[in-house]
Parts: structure tokens; C-alpha cells; sequence
């Protein structure tokens, strides 16, 4: 479960690049038992954030994109995590660790995308957002430490 919460964490706080995203998609998401639980965290998180980071109307825009990446990474992972849970039971050594690597693999593209759209929105920023936007990341990041 820290797994899963440090890796859904770190997919609200990223921001790949909507390039990459163009090149490539996620993969159809399957929902989990949990996901009512993670999405209303997520959309928690993103509310706080929206306010931590004073988006402004203008920026609108690149914070919907962002957020809607950190949506989609959560219910793609939340899928894969969903999926290791029903097959584990019956899972080979070599399963399990080929389980581990495909969930680690996908945070990674993840990652890549919520990070292209959060330097979007973050370049946008002019320096003492970008300053407020900076502290408020930093606090987050402090958290999600074990």
C-alpha cells in the first residue's frame, strides 16, 4: 500500500511532456476496487494544488491539461496495481517480478507526461507564482517522504 501510495503521489506531482504523450499514449485503463478512493484524493490534491499554485484564468487552460494527465496516470496505474492484486495469488516468481517491472515502466512514461505538461503550465508563471508554485512542490515532496 505505501507503494502504491508513494507512486500515485509522485503521478500527482510530475509533469511529463505532451510530446511525448502525442508519441505515446497511455494504455486503456482498467478500474480497480479502490479507484472511487483514489480519485477523490487525486481531485483533492489537484484542488489544493490548483490553489497553492494561484492559477490564474489565463492559465487555466495548461492547469486542465496538467490535471487531466495527473487524472489519467492515476486511473492507468490504479488499474495496474488492480490487476497485480487479483493475480498475485497465483503468481510465479517470474510473474511477479515481470508485474513489478511493467507497473515501474508505465510510472516512468507517466511521469515523462505530467512532466511535459507541468513545464507547460509552470513556464507560464511569472517568477513569484513560479516561487509560490516552488514551495508549494517542495511541501509535497516533503510528505511523500518515508
Amino acid at each position: 500500500m505505501k507503494l502504491k501510495s508513494a507512486i500515485l503521489i509522485g503521478a500527482v506531482l510530475a509533469a511529463p511532456a505532451l510530446p511525448v504523450m502525442a508519441a505515446t499514449q497511455p494504455p486503456p485503463v482498467v478500474s480497480g476496487a479502490s479507484a472511487p478512493t483514489i480519485r477523490g484524493r487525486v481531485e483533492q490534491r489537484l484542488a489544493r494544488l490548483h490553489t497553492e499554485f494561484g492559477i490564474t484564468p489565463d492559465q487555466e487552460k495548461l492547469w486542465g491539461q496538467f490535471a487531466d494527465v495527473v487524472r489519467s496516470n492515476a486511473r492507468t496505474m490504479g488499474g495496474l496495481f488492480s490487476q497485480r492484486r487479483a493475480a498475485l495469488p497465483t503468481m510465479t516468481a517470474a510473474d511477479n517480478m515481470h508485474s513489478l517491472t511493467e507497473i515501474a515502466a508505465q510510472h516512468a512514461r507517466a511521469m515523462q507526461w505530467m512532466d511535459a505538461a507541468f513545464m507547460a503550465l509552470y513556464t507560464s508563471m511569472p517568477p513569484a507564482q513560479q516561487k509560490a508554485t516552488d514551495a508549494a512542490m517542495r511541501a509535497e515532496g516533503m510528505k511523500a517522504r518515508p
